[in-house]
């Protein structure tokens, strides 16, 4: 595929055709980086680092001190008056 560069405000920029991203797997939102190598212009895809959600607590915390018992407390457990609308 040929193209050529065109300003964009006070950068340069060149097209990519939907065709070219979808041989490349990439989409307009995906992270590149773009380097120069050997006098040639390189983009590569960045791998997205997965989404790590850091909690309070783990699992284990949750866990502590739960028995077959208390795991079901709320099937064993009466509803209050206030509960069913009385």
């Amino acid at each position: 595929m040929q193209s050529e560069i065109k300003r964009w405000g006070n950068s340069a920029a060149v097209r990519l055709s939907s065709k070219i991203l979808a041989q490349a797997k990439l989409d307009v939102s995906s992270p590149i980086s773009i380097d120069v190598k050997a006098g040639k212009i390189v983009i590569e895809a960045i791998e997205k680092a997965p989404r790590r959600v850091h909690l309070p607590f783990s699992e284990a915390d949750l866990l502590k001190g739960l028995d077959a018992h208390g795991a079901h407390a709320d099937e064993l457990a009466e509803p209050s008056a206030s509960e069913m609308g009385a």
